[in-house]
Protein backbone atom coordinates (compact mmCIF):
# COMPACT_ATOMS: atom_id res chain seq x y z
CA UNK A 1 0.00 0.00 0.00
CA UNK A 2 1.09 3.78 -0.61
CA UNK A 3 1.30 6.85 1.42
CA UNK A 4 2.40 10.45 1.47
CA UNK A 5 3.44 11.96 4.58
CA UNK A 6 3.59 15.89 4.69
CA UNK A 7 7.07 17.18 5.84
CA UNK A 8 7.21 20.65 4.62
CA UNK A 9 5.94 23.06 7.63
CA UNK A 10 8.46 24.92 9.44
CA UNK A 11 7.01 23.98 12.54
CA UNK A 12 6.59 27.85 14.07
CA UNK A 13 4.47 27.18 17.07
CA UNK A 14 7.86 24.97 18.37
CA UNK A 15 10.19 27.41 18.59
CA UNK A 16 12.71 28.15 19.50
CA UNK A 17 13.07 24.42 19.06
CA UNK A 18 12.82 24.86 15.14
CA UNK A 19 14.79 27.79 14.44
CA UNK A 20 18.17 24.60 13.68
CA UNK A 21 16.07 22.28 12.43
CA UNK A 22 12.60 21.09 10.86
CA UNK A 23 9.86 19.74 13.47
CA UNK A 24 10.04 16.21 11.73
CA UNK A 25 13.06 15.65 13.00
CA UNK A 26 12.80 16.46 16.55
CA UNK A 27 13.64 13.55 19.05
CA UNK A 28 10.59 11.72 20.08
CA UNK A 29 12.96 9.36 22.91
CA UNK A 30 14.80 7.40 20.57
CA UNK A 31 14.69 8.21 17.14
CA UNK A 32 13.07 11.52 15.30
CA UNK A 33 9.01 12.09 14.94
CA UNK A 34 9.47 11.35 11.29
CA UNK A 35 10.73 8.23 11.81
CA UNK A 36 8.24 7.05 14.10
CA UNK A 37 5.47 7.47 11.93
CA UNK A 38 7.33 5.98 9.09
CA UNK A 39 7.36 2.72 11.16
CA UNK A 40 3.68 3.40 12.45
CA UNK A 41 2.87 3.37 8.18
CA UNK A 42 5.38 0.44 7.80
CA UNK A 43 3.27 -1.54 11.13
CA UNK A 44 0.07 -0.96 8.87
CA UNK A 45 1.62 -2.46 6.13
CA UNK A 46 2.25 0.34 3.56
CA UNK A 47 5.71 -0.19 1.65
CA UNK A 48 5.90 2.89 -0.66
CA UNK A 49 6.05 5.86 1.38
CA UNK A 50 6.39 9.54 -0.48
CA UNK A 51 7.75 12.52 2.03
CA UNK A 52 6.90 15.72 0.95
CA UNK A 53 9.44 18.13 2.05
CA UNK A 54 10.29 21.75 2.03
CA UNK A 55 12.36 23.85 -0.61
CA UNK A 56 14.31 24.86 2.31
CA UNK A 57 18.31 23.84 3.86
CA UNK A 58 17.08 22.61 6.59
CA UNK A 59 15.09 19.81 5.07
CA UNK A 60 18.06 18.43 4.04
CA UNK A 61 18.72 16.75 7.54
CA UNK A 62 15.51 14.24 6.80
CA UNK A 63 16.68 12.90 2.92
CA UNK A 64 19.99 12.56 5.17
CA UNK A 65 19.05 10.71 7.91
CA UNK A 66 16.85 8.77 5.38
CA UNK A 67 19.69 7.93 2.86
CA UNK A 68 21.41 6.90 6.32
CA UNK A 69 19.15 4.75 8.52
CA UNK A 70 17.23 2.71 6.09
CA UNK A 71 13.60 1.36 6.44
CA UNK A 72 11.08 -1.35 5.13
CA UNK A 73 9.99 0.19 2.84
CA UNK A 74 10.46 2.14 -0.40
CA UNK A 75 11.01 5.82 0.50
CA UNK A 76 10.85 8.68 -1.92
CA UNK A 77 11.33 12.53 -1.15
CA UNK A 78 9.26 15.23 -2.95
CA UNK A 79 10.70 18.79 -2.83
CA UNK A 80 7.73 21.31 -2.90
CA UNK A 81 9.24 24.27 -5.16
CA UNK A 82 7.74 27.10 -2.81
CA UNK A 83 5.43 27.14 0.14
CA UNK A 84 2.38 25.63 -1.03
CA UNK A 85 0.43 25.36 2.00
CA UNK A 86 -1.11 22.22 3.57
CA UNK A 87 -3.78 22.03 0.55
CA UNK A 88 -1.63 22.84 -2.33
CA UNK A 89 1.18 20.46 -0.71
CA UNK A 90 -1.81 17.70 -1.40
CA UNK A 91 -2.13 18.95 -4.28
CA UNK A 92 1.87 18.58 -6.15
CA UNK A 93 2.40 15.29 -4.11
CA UNK A 94 -0.49 13.55 -5.71
CA UNK A 95 0.92 14.51 -9.26
CA UNK A 96 4.28 14.70 -8.80
CA UNK A 97 4.14 10.73 -7.20
CA UNK A 98 1.84 9.53 -9.67
CA UNK A 99 -0.53 8.07 -7.55
CA UNK A 100 -3.51 6.62 -8.97
CA UNK A 101 -4.61 3.85 -6.24
CA UNK A 102 -6.27 4.57 -3.10
CA UNK A 103 -3.15 6.04 -0.54
CA UNK A 104 -3.02 7.47 2.97
CA UNK A 105 -1.95 10.60 3.61
CA UNK A 106 -0.61 11.50 6.79
CA UNK A 107 0.92 14.92 8.56
CA UNK A 108 4.27 14.40 9.83
CA UNK A 109 3.91 15.99 12.91
CA UNK A 110 0.90 13.06 14.32
CA UNK A 111 1.95 10.78 16.63
CA UNK A 112 -1.10 8.14 17.12
CA UNK A 113 -1.78 4.51 17.07
CA UNK A 114 -5.15 4.48 15.45
CA UNK A 115 -5.03 1.14 13.55
CA UNK A 116 -4.51 2.32 9.66
CA UNK A 117 -4.72 -0.47 7.91
CA UNK A 118 -8.72 -1.22 10.21
CA UNK A 119 -8.81 2.07 8.65
CA UNK A 120 -8.63 1.63 5.03
CA UNK A 121 -10.18 -1.83 4.77
CA UNK A 122 -13.05 0.75 6.23
CA UNK A 123 -12.47 2.95 3.01
CA UNK A 124 -12.79 0.38 1.39
CA UNK A 125 -16.62 -0.71 2.66
CA UNK A 126 -17.94 2.83 2.63
CA UNK A 127 -16.64 4.18 -0.60
CA UNK A 128 -16.25 8.52 -0.57
CA UNK A 129 -13.54 10.27 -1.62
CA UNK A 130 -11.29 10.28 1.53
CA UNK A 131 -12.04 9.16 4.73
CA UNK A 132 -10.59 11.34 7.86
CA UNK A 133 -10.14 9.32 11.16
CA UNK A 134 -11.52 11.30 13.72
CA UNK A 135 -11.14 11.54 17.53
CA UNK A 136 -13.03 13.29 20.40
CA UNK A 137 -11.59 16.05 22.51
CA UNK A 138 -12.80 18.62 24.87
CA UNK A 139 -11.37 21.43 22.74
CA UNK A 140 -12.28 21.03 19.49
CA UNK A 141 -12.65 24.77 18.21
CA UNK A 142 -8.51 24.30 18.04
CA UNK A 143 -8.97 21.74 15.32
CA UNK A 144 -10.51 20.68 12.17
CA UNK A 145 -14.24 19.63 13.45
CA UNK A 146 -17.15 16.96 11.76
CA UNK A 147 -20.25 16.39 11.84
CA UNK A 148 -21.53 12.73 11.38
CA UNK A 149 -24.93 11.32 10.03
CA UNK A 150 -23.42 7.66 10.56
CA UNK A 151 -20.25 6.98 8.83
CA UNK A 152 -20.51 10.31 6.58
CA UNK A 153 -19.65 13.29 7.46
CA UNK A 154 -22.52 16.21 6.52
CA UNK A 155 -20.66 19.53 7.99
CA UNK A 156 -16.72 20.17 8.38
CA UNK A 157 -15.54 23.35 10.38
CA UNK A 158 -11.59 24.66 10.24
CA UNK A 159 -10.67 26.31 13.85
CA UNK A 160 -14.70 27.34 14.50
CA UNK A 161 -15.67 29.99 17.14
CA UNK A 162 -15.70 28.66 20.29
CA UNK A 163 -19.14 27.30 21.44
CA UNK A 164 -19.79 27.35 17.40
CA UNK A 165 -18.65 23.91 16.81
CA UNK A 166 -20.36 21.43 14.67
CA UNK A 167 -19.49 18.96 17.17
CA UNK A 168 -16.70 17.13 19.16
CA UNK A 169 -15.15 14.96 16.62
CA UNK A 170 -11.69 17.00 15.22
CA UNK A 171 -9.74 15.56 12.06
CA UNK A 172 -6.70 14.36 12.83
CA UNK A 173 -4.44 14.65 9.76
CA UNK A 174 -4.23 10.74 9.31
CA UNK A 175 -6.66 10.22 6.21
CA UNK A 176 -7.28 7.45 3.43
CA UNK A 177 -7.43 9.17 -0.18
CA UNK A 178 -8.90 8.50 -3.60
CA UNK A 179 -6.45 10.02 -6.50
CA UNK A 180 -9.22 11.75 -7.80
CA UNK A 181 -9.69 13.97 -4.81
CA UNK A 182 -7.10 16.29 -6.81
CA UNK A 183 -9.88 17.68 -8.79
CA UNK A 184 -11.40 19.13 -5.71
CA UNK A 185 -8.25 21.12 -5.11
CA UNK A 186 -8.09 24.56 -6.25
CA UNK A 187 -5.19 27.17 -7.32
CA UNK A 188 -5.75 29.30 -4.44
CA UNK A 189 -3.12 29.33 -1.34
CA UNK A 190 -5.37 27.76 1.73
CA UNK A 191 -2.46 26.96 4.67
CA UNK A 192 -4.37 24.18 6.29
CA UNK A 193 -5.23 20.82 5.20
CA UNK A 194 -8.29 20.99 7.13
CA UNK A 195 -9.59 24.04 4.48
CA UNK A 196 -9.93 20.99 1.58
CA UNK A 197 -12.74 19.50 2.83
CA UNK A 198 -15.41 22.20 3.22
CA UNK A 199 -14.66 22.71 -0.44
CA UNK A 200 -15.23 18.96 -1.43
CA UNK A 201 -18.64 18.92 0.77
CA UNK A 202 -19.72 22.39 -1.08
CA UNK A 203 -18.95 20.75 -4.65
CA UNK A 204 -20.98 16.91 -3.96
CA UNK A 205 -18.17 14.75 -2.74
CA UNK A 206 -18.92 12.62 -0.19
CA UNK A 207 -16.83 12.40 2.85
CA UNK A 208 -16.34 9.93 5.37
CA UNK A 209 -15.72 9.75 9.16
CA UNK A 210 -13.34 6.96 10.91
CA UNK A 211 -14.03 7.18 14.65
CA UNK A 212 -11.16 6.28 16.71
CA UNK A 213 -10.57 6.09 20.75
CA UNK A 214 -6.73 5.85 19.75
CA UNK A 215 -4.19 7.82 21.40
CA UNK A 216 -3.08 10.71 19.11
CA UNK A 217 -1.54 13.95 19.26
CA UNK A 218 -0.96 17.20 16.67
CA UNK A 219 2.88 17.61 17.76
CA UNK A 220 2.58 21.26 17.25
CA UNK A 221 3.88 22.63 20.79
CA UNK A 222 6.15 22.28 23.48
CA UNK A 223 3.17 20.75 25.34
CA UNK A 224 1.91 18.35 22.59
CA UNK A 225 5.88 17.45 21.97
CA UNK A 226 5.73 16.26 25.92
CA UNK A 227 2.70 14.39 25.76
CA UNK A 228 3.84 12.83 22.52
CA UNK A 229 7.41 11.83 24.60
CA UNK A 230 5.21 10.31 27.03
CA UNK A 231 3.17 8.23 24.81
CA UNK A 232 6.39 6.82 23.60
CA UNK A 233 7.46 6.40 27.03
CA UNK A 234 4.54 4.49 27.93
CA UNK A 235 5.02 2.77 24.66
CA UNK A 236 8.10 1.36 25.38
CA UNK A 237 7.31 0.28 28.74
CA UNK A 238 9.68 2.97 30.45
CA UNK A 239 9.06 5.68 32.88
CA UNK A 240 12.52 7.65 31.79
CA UNK A 241 15.13 7.75 29.44
CA UNK A 242 18.49 8.47 29.52
CA UNK A 243 20.46 8.14 26.03
CA UNK A 244 24.62 8.30 26.70
CA UNK A 245 26.55 9.21 29.01
CA UNK A 246 24.74 11.21 31.55
CA UNK A 247 25.57 12.57 34.82
CA UNK A 248 23.20 12.62 37.56
CA UNK A 249 24.45 14.16 41.23
CA UNK A 250 23.35 12.98 44.58
CA UNK A 251 19.87 13.19 45.45
CA UNK A 252 18.69 14.37 42.21
CA UNK A 253 14.62 13.14 41.71
CA UNK A 254 13.90 11.53 37.94
CA UNK A 255 9.97 12.19 37.64
CA UNK A 256 8.69 10.70 34.85
CA UNK A 257 8.22 10.90 31.89
CA UNK A 258 12.09 12.45 31.59
CA UNK A 259 14.44 11.87 28.53
CA UNK A 260 17.82 13.15 29.09
CA UNK A 261 20.18 12.61 26.48
CA UNK A 262 23.88 12.42 26.00
CA UNK A 263 26.93 14.65 27.66
CA UNK A 264 24.36 15.99 29.81
CA UNK A 265 25.73 16.69 33.37
CA UNK A 266 23.13 17.40 36.32
CA UNK A 267 23.99 18.41 39.71
CA UNK A 268 22.47 17.66 43.51
CA UNK A 269 19.20 17.71 45.04
CA UNK A 270 17.49 18.46 41.66
CA UNK A 271 14.05 17.50 41.12
CA UNK A 272 13.39 17.06 36.74
CA UNK A 273 10.26 16.24 35.97
CA UNK A 274 7.68 15.96 32.39
CA UNK A 275 10.75 17.27 30.62
CA UNK A 276 13.22 16.57 28.17
CA UNK A 277 16.54 17.91 28.03
CA UNK A 278 18.70 16.99 25.01
CA UNK A 279 22.52 16.29 25.18
CA UNK A 280 25.64 18.63 26.14
CA UNK A 281 23.62 20.18 29.66
CA UNK A 282 25.04 21.31 32.27
CA UNK A 283 22.52 21.82 34.97
CA UNK A 284 24.06 23.29 38.60
CA UNK A 285 22.59 21.80 42.29
CA UNK A 286 19.11 22.52 43.64
CA UNK A 287 17.58 22.93 40.47
CA UNK A 288 13.34 22.81 39.57
CA UNK A 289 13.38 21.42 35.71
CA UNK A 290 9.38 21.15 35.02
CA UNK A 291 7.20 20.82 31.94
CA UNK A 292 10.38 22.18 30.30
CA UNK A 293 12.13 21.25 27.05
CA UNK A 294 16.08 22.27 27.49
CA UNK A 295 17.81 22.53 23.56
CA UNK A 296 21.24 21.57 23.13
CA UNK A 297 24.03 23.15 24.89
CA UNK A 298 22.48 25.06 27.68
CA UNK A 299 23.65 26.15 31.18
CA UNK A 300 21.40 26.49 34.12
CA UNK A 301 22.86 27.82 37.51
CA UNK A 302 22.49 26.71 40.70
CA UNK A 303 18.91 27.07 42.59
CA UNK A 304 17.22 27.99 39.67
CA UNK A 305 13.49 27.12 38.68
CA UNK A 306 12.60 26.06 35.08
CA UNK A 307 9.14 25.27 33.53
CA UNK A 308 9.42 26.42 29.80
CA UNK A 309 11.33 25.84 26.21
CA UNK A 310 14.76 26.74 26.18
CA UNK A 311 16.39 27.16 22.61
CA UNK A 312 20.01 26.05 22.30
CA UNK A 313 22.67 27.73 24.26
CA UNK A 314 20.67 29.13 26.49
CA UNK A 315 22.26 30.73 29.86
CA UNK A 316 20.21 31.09 32.97
CA UNK A 317 21.65 31.97 36.76
CA UNK A 318 21.33 34.15 39.62
CA UNK A 319 22.83 37.03 37.88
CA UNK A 320 26.47 35.42 38.95
CA UNK A 321 29.37 36.13 36.08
Amino acid sequence: MKAIVLAGGFGTRLRPLTFVRPKHMLPIVDKPMLRHIIDYLIENEFDEIWISIGNHELFESIEKYFSENKVNAKINFIKEPKKLGGVGAIKYAIYTSGINETFALVLGDNISNINLKNMFDFHKKNPSIATLALVKTETPWRYGVAKLDGNKIVDFVEKPPIGKEPSNLIATGIYIMEPEIIGYIPEKFLDSTGMLFPLILKNGGQLNGYVSNAFWVDVGRPSSYLEATAYILRKYGKENWIDGDVKIGKGTKLVGPVVIYKNTEIGENCTIKNSVIFEDNKIGNNCRIVNSILDVGCKIGDGIKVSTTLGRGSILNNGEP
